[in-house]
Order: C-alpha cells, then structure tokens, then sequence
C-alpha cells in the first residue's frame, strides 16, 4: 500500500523563549507559536487531499495547540498518544538549562544508546523502544495518509525508523528540525521511501 506521512514539528513553545529545558515538561505554545501553526494549516490546505489524513499528535501541550491551530483549517480527528511525546529528561525535564548542564551525568567519550543525563531519565534506547511500536504501528495498517504532530527528537527517531535505520545508525545520521518545520515521506507500494520535502519551514 502506497502511503503518504506528513510530520509537523510543534511550533515556537516558551520554553524557546525562557531559558528551560523542554523535553517532557508539558510547556504551552507562545502567541507567535499560535500564529506560526496557524500558517501551517493554511499551507498544508494547499495539498487537496489533506482532509483524508488521519492525525496522530503528542499528549504534549505544545503539540496539541499546535494541532488545534492546524485543525482550524483540516477538522481533522485526532488521535492523542504518549507514544510520541517528546523525550523523558527525568529530574531535567523543565528546569533551567544552566541547572541541567551542571546536574547531567558525564557523557561518554564514545556514543552510548543507553545512557541517561539522570537516573529516572529516558535513554536513546528508551526511548527508541517507547516510540518503535508506534511506527510499526503506522506502517503497517491500512491508513493511507497519515500527518503527525510531535516534537524534534521524536520526530527525528520516526524518520530514522522509515529510512530503514536502527539505532545502532543514530551516530551516523539524524534529521534535526526546528520548531515548525514540515516534513513529507511516501512510502511507495514496493517499500521504498522517497522524500517529498523534510523539516520545511512554512512561515
């Protein structure tokens, strides 16, 4: 089945503005993050077959007003999960950045998938484990246009996952966004993957 997935990373949150840490503290959107999803639904109505898609977005305040001011243009149905929420910075989540910088555990000199700036925070294999059902989830059943709305690093493991890379492939190569950015990927009926556009900025 040919599928087409249009992923929306949430707009401009406060803590872009105020000097925290986002990760899993459940920040709301600015009022200019409110404008900038605005212009996103008004941009993806460009695309005309929009309406068909079936919306997945993080339990996350930020991707969920993101969502709403999308939907103002799509009235779309959308699907709330965890699954996709922005990683779990444990004891870091919502502090101030300096505080987290200071508090983090040592980083490895090498890569390690398993480790973690504080004990009750998410590592890469966390949280690759934690969104991978999702993805196989999406790839498989029979919904043939699917627009998701979540956050940078999620997001970034969803794409690595539908290029066909494991974790093991993070050190590699990673897609990073910013906030708002648009990315579309068509997986054609034989699997393979084309990218339309990713991490568009529409504003």
């Amino acid at each position: 089945m040919r599928k087409s997935i249009i992923m929306v990373q949430h707009t401009e949150s406060e803590h872009h503005l105020n000097g925290m840490i986002g990760a899993c503290y459940d920040w709301d959107l600015t009022e200019n993050g409110k404008m900038q999803a605005d212009r996103i639904g008004q941009w993806l109505t460009d695309q005309s077959d929009i309406q068909d898609y079936h919306m997945y977005v993080s339990d996350r305040k930020r991707a969920i007003q993101t969502a709403e001011q999308i939907n103002k243009y799509l009235h779309l149905s959308p699907t709330v999960t965890g699954a996709i929420r922005e990683v779990n910075a444990g004891e870091g989540n919502g502090k101030p950045v300096a505080w987290y910088r200071e508090h983090e555990l040592p980083r490895p000199a090498t890569y390690d998938p398993d480790y973690r700036p504080f004990p009750d925070a998410e590592s890469d294999r966390d949280l690759w484990n934690r969104i991978y059902p999702f993805y196989k989830e999406i790839k498989n059943n029979d919904e043939e246009k699917i627009l998701i709305v979540s956050h940078g690093t999620a997001l970034s493991y969803l794409q690595t996952m539908l290029f066909g890379d494991n974790l093991e492939d993070i050190p590699k190569r990673r897609f990073i966004g910013s906030s708002g950015s648009v990315s579309q990927f068509i997986i054609e009926d034989n699997g393979r993957v084309v990218v339309r556009y990713i991490n568009r900025q529409c504003n």
